[in-house]
């Protein structure tokens, strides 16, 4: 089982990044604060609150939730697919 996040990387380009914690030894909690927030200013003056994980900055992190390994989703698509296969 793997906790999933996703993350928007920081940029113009709004890139997504997938990321993914081992539940043998990480809980939900350890693995979000993972996520080291930080205080940024944008171009414009504007105060912001980012993240930041192995040395990467991410404008959002959300938690996804906690996938077997042969079940992880690879894109939003299957993401949503997964997400509604378990409401059934």
């Amino acid at each position: 089982m793997r906790h999933v996040f996703k993350a928007t990387k920081m940029g113009w380009g709004k890139e997504k990044e997938g990321i993914y914690f081992d539940a043998k030894y990480y809980t939900k909690e350890e693995a979000m604060a993972e996520f080291k927030p930080f205080q940024g200013t944008t171009q414009k003056g504007y105060p912001y609150t980012g993240y930041e994980y192995d040395g990467q900055k991410y404008h959002d992190v959300s938690y996804v939730g906690e996938f077997e390994d042969n079940n992880m989703p690879h894109s939003d698509i299957e993401l949503m697919d997964a997400l509604i296969k378990s409401k059934k």
